[in-house]
Parts: C-alpha cells; sequence; structure tokens
C-alpha cells in the first residue's frame, strides 16, 4: 500500500481517516454552497422574467388604452367620481378616425384573464345596415317608430394583453386606470390618469 519514509518514526505517505472526513465534509460544504447559491440565481432569474413579461404586458395595455381615451370624442360608459363605483369596462365614441361613427369598448374577460378590445357600431333595425357605414347612429340615438338601435361589431373582440386579474377604471374628466397583472403568485399593480383632449 504506502510505503513508509522512515521505519523508526513510523510515519507513512498516505492521509489518516480523520483527515480524510475533514476533507469530505469541507467539500461537501462547499459543494452545497454552490447548489444553494445557483439554486437563489435561478429563483431569482424566474422571478425577474415573471416582473418583466407582466409590466411588459401592462406596458401594452396602458399605452394603448390611454392613447385612444385621449381622442375619445365622448365617453359611453358613466364613470364614478372615486375608486369606490370604479367598472372594468370602457366604451367610448372613437376620435382618431371621424368619418364614421364609432365605439371602442375596453373590457376585462373573466375566464381567460385578458384584457379586450373591440369595436361597435350601432344602426337601425330596419332602416339602418350594419354594413354600411353611412347607416351608423350615435349610441343614445331614438329610433324611429318601429325600429330599434342595434349593434354590429366591426372589430374583435381581440386580446391586447393577458394576466390582467382586476381593471378598474373611473373619473369625469381625468380618467384613472387601475391594473392589477398576476402571473404563478407574482403580481404588479400599475395606475395612470388620461387627461381627453376631446370631452
Amino acid at each position: 500500500m504506502f510505503k513508509c519514509l522512515n521505519a523508526k518514526m513510523l510515519k507513512c505517505g498516505g492521509f489518516t481517516l480523520t483527515e480524510v472526513l475533514v476533507t469530505i465534509t469541507i467539500l461537501g460544504l462547499v459543494m452545497g454552497a454552490v447548489y444553494v447559491a445557483f439554486l437563489l440565481n435561478q429563483r431569482a432569474y424566474q422571478e425577474g422574467e415573471k416582473a418583466a413579461e407582466l409590466i411588459q404586458n401592462g406596458r401594452v395595455i396602458l399605452e394603448r388604452m390611454t392613447r385612444e381615451i385621449r381622442q375619445a370624442r365622448e365617453i359611453v360608459t358613466e364613470l364614478s367620481d372615486d375608486a369606490t363605483g370604479a367598472t372594468s369596462t370602457i366604451k367610448f365614441e372613437d376620435g382618431h378616425d371621424i368619418s364614421f361613427i364609432h365605439y371602442i369598448n375596453y373590457f376585462r374577460d373573466d375566464n381567460d384573464k385578458t384584457i379586450k378590445r373591440e369595436v361597435i357600431a350601432y344602426y337601425f333595425s330596419l332602416s339602418g345596415d350594419p354594413n354600411t357605414t353611412s347607416t351608423y347612429q350615435a349610441w343614445d340615438a331614438v329610433p324611429p317608430d318601429g325600429e330599434t338601435l342595434e349593434t354590429t361589431t366591426l372589430e374583435g373582440p381581440e386580446i391586447i394583453g393577458e394576466y390582467a386579474i382586476d381593471l378598474k377604471l373611473w373619473g369625469l374628466m381625468n380618467i384613472n386606470i387601475s391594473l392589477i397583472l398576476e402571473k404563478k403568485e407574482k403580481s404588479i399593480n400599475l395606475n395612470t390618469k388620461v387627461f381627453g383632449r376631446n370631452l
């Protein structure tokens, strides 16, 4: 096995059992620390990735909503003065394209936790045509006798953002938007205020 260097001193060139056990223990502690550091790094990376995805979704939702609400010609949805009476949907007359009357509706879909957008128009049931923009009416138009005010969907509903567990809108001149997004127990709350230029 091992060759002794000096037979009188009884010293051999190998390691003692104590030295081997101490070395294995130290190596185990170092490897354990490296493994824990790796796991913590992975967890932090995943949390950062979730937060980035939530922020990106929230940014897309809020940018699109604020841009279109800012240009709205009329808010159809009755909004409360404060957050206690907030609603999770908003409908308004589009101010970007004024060649015909149409309305944009934003709402939160409870089934798949998304924010959706649709464009709708109103027309009279007998004298109007849902496919002809010249017959579109205002949302509060009074139909002639024997007719009703009907709705047609021009676009959507299309998903503009995911992971939305709450959407609240309130305010009269300054419209407040509160949006809560959540993914795998990570959540963020985004708020903004929009001033309608044409209201």
